[in-house]
């Protein structure tokens, strides 16, 4: 195992963790805009149901004017979450390509531990080879043999 396998197992980890943390301000994004949506439902019930009581329109008005309001903080709040959403992406991002950076130089250390491997094996045979063909010349060369008598 070489050492860069260490780094790029942090580096998954950490990138989990930061998928992780933006899954849940992703949520919490969805959760705001639901809690939105909702208010603007109460808001048009209560509209439609307004006509049958003689002191809901005194109350009405006020009721509608709380439910802009906290509509209009929450919309505040969930253009803060989108923004932290976005910055959270960019690290994210940043995260993945240091992994990647890792993954890469590894993959490049194994080809020249491969290629260092290939080249050490062909040397061997390259070896041999001379070493058969030496031999082969040798029985076959009339000097030689006139020297074995």
């Amino acid at each position: 195992m070489s050492r860069l396998d260490g780094i790029i197992r942090l580096r998954k980890w950490e990138l989990d963790e930061q998928r992780r943390v933006l899954a849940v301000m992703q949520a919490e994004r969805d959760a705001i805009n639901a809690t939105i949506e909702r208010l603007e439902d109460e808001k048009a019930e209560q509209s439609r149901n307004s006509g049958g009581l003689e002191v809901s329109p005194l109350t009405l008005g006020s009721y509608l004017e709380g439910v802009r309001k906290k509509q209009d903080m929450l919309r505040a709040d969930l253009a803060r979450k989108d923004e932290e959403v976005d910055k959270h992406r960019d690290v994210v991002a940043e995260s993945f390509r240091e992994l990647k950076t890792y993954e890469i130089a590894r993959a490049q250390e194994s080809k020249r531990i491969k290629a260092a491997e290939d080249k050490e094996e062909q040397d061997a045979f390259d070896e041999l080879g001379i070493q058969n063909h030496a031999r082969e010349e040798a029985l076959t060369d009339s000097s030689y043999l006139k020297m074995r008598r």
